[in-house]
């Protein structure tokens, strides 16, 4: 069971009330994984506005937030209809790297899904990342709380892969920032996976790395392990074809 020890009177944590709109839904008729990233990392803009460190600030310095990682627990993904509650607030700088947590709750305020998300930010000139003194603001009173006991992690990938699925990164797939939303690579993985299993079992927990950026016109390679490790655990890489890049990890953990 997800614990909440956050306190409603805490001002500088971002709150918001969000319907699960049908093009937010898996076949299920519940938000789906990738969707439940998007409306996350969309708060998250939003929150970080309000600090001052938000799309505008940042581009009129030739930066970018930058997501790394994830780790998402899910307790129950919210039903078509239904008005989620979206809870996120930044944690401390520790070099490069800022860690953010988020809820979804359902209207009673039970904690749906939570988790821990890390963030750069990156020179756009450079493509480097830049230290993070620049935020000017004190988010420690905030550091105490945490919506999942651990920070997200590196996902190591096995020697061992073949390649489930090839595709090229087409206009589609692009966002503002021209390449590849996050989201689309958490349901291309999603999309190695057996649909059965999909549709018959309930997925846990979602870890994610960010580490490559894909661009328009990539060829891609969805790569999975030869073997996994159990029944529970399943593990997805992408790889840009031209140079052997690796782009992206993910975790799906299985009740």
């Amino acid at each position: 069971m997800i614990t909440d020890n956050l306190p409603d009177s805490f001002l500088p944590i971002y709150e918001e009330s969000y319907p699960v709109f049908s093009f937010l839904l898996d076949p299920m008729k519940r938000l789906s994984i990738p969707a439940a990233f998007g409306i996350l990392g969309d708060a998250a803009g939003r929150d970080a506005t309000r600090w001052g460190w938000g799309y505008e600030e940042l581009t009129s310095r030739n930066q970018a937030w930058v997501l790394i990682r994830a780790r998402m627990v899910i307790e129950r993904q919210p039903s078509w209809g239904e008005d989620i509650i979206l809870r996120t607030w930044p944690k401390l700088a520790e070099g490069i790297i800022a860690y953010r947590d988020f809820q979804i709750m359902d209207s009673k305020r039970n904690v749906l899904m939570a988790g821990s998300t890390a963030w750069t930010i990156l020179d756009l000139a450079t493509r480097r990342p830049v230290r993070l003194g620049i935020l000017g603001n004190d988010t420690s009173a905030l550091s105490k709380y945490h919506a999942i006991p651990d920070k997200p992690v590196r996902i190591n990938r096995p020697d061992e892969l073949v390649t489930a699925q090839e595709l090229t990164a087409e206009y589609g797939h692009l966002d503002m920032n021209n390449h590849v939303n996050n989201s689309r690579y958490i349901e291309w993985v999603i999309n190695t996976l057996p649909v059965e299993m999909l549709l018959t079992r309930r997925i846990r927990e979602v870890e994610v790395n960010f580490i490559s950026e894909v661009m328009h016109m990539d060829k891609l390679q969805i790569l999975v392990p030869v073997q996994s490790k159990n029944d529970n655990v399943y593990d997805g890489f992408i790889r840009i074809k031209e140079d052997n890049r690796q782009a992206f990890a993910a975790r799906i953990t299985f009740e």
